[in-house]
């Protein structure tokens, strides 16, 4: 009988339109599907890095990757071209004692994927591996004005924990943006 934790093994699962992503932890061979992805996304989509996507920031993600500092996953559809991803999704852990009972999390989705329930499915994904791990909480960070995002984390139970100001500069508007610390207690 196998001891490996159920995230670490590839997970199929169907969109809202039968579409079929197969759902994975990340390796390393994923570099250029990940650069891909990112490169292509929208300044909408990119409003979880407000400072911008580049290739060496990508590159970074991918230098040794260690599932005990983070557990990325990531999605991918087949095509006539070949394999393609579509989605990512991160718990980034914390290393200080006092902290380790939480996690950050993150998600972004190819825009024309969007709107096809791969948000809501990956969200619920990785609560689950939260809870798998024994985290007692999860908490995120989300700009004020993407409204669709918020409604996706408050139906699950997200609640808004605190406003924070000018927390980034928002290339799209040409102004400094706000962004909510959001968080869902996962046990006590």
């Amino acid at each position: 009988m196998s001891t490996e934790p159920f995230w670490m093994k590839p997970k199929k699962i169907n969109l809202k339109d039968g579409i079929e992503v197969t759902l994975r932890p990340e390796i390393d061979s994923d570099l250029e599907p990940s650069w891909e992805m990112f490169s292509s996304l929208s300044d909408e989509s990119l409003t979880f890095l407000p400072q911008g996507v580049s290739r060496e920031r990508v590159e970074g993600w991918f230098k040794d990757i260690d599932f005990d500092k983070s557990l990325p996953i990531l999605g991918f559809v087949e095509t006539d071209e070949g394999s393609k991803m579509v989605t990512s999704a991160v718990l980034v852990f914390q290393s200080e004692e006092i902290y380790k009972h939480k996690a950050t999390f993150g998600i972004s989705v190819r825009d024309s994927y969007q709107n096809k329930g791969l948000g809501h499915i990956l969200t619920e994904y990785m609560l689950e591996i939260a809870k798998g791990l024994g985290l007692k909480k999860v908490e995120l960070s989300v700009v004020t004005h993407n409204s669709r995002a918020i409604h996706l984390y408050e139906k699950f139970g997200f609640e808004k924990e605190g406003l924070v100001r000018m927390d980034h500069w928002n290339h799209t508007l040409g102004k400094y943006g706000n962004s909510y610390n959001m968080g869902i207690i996962l046990a006590k």
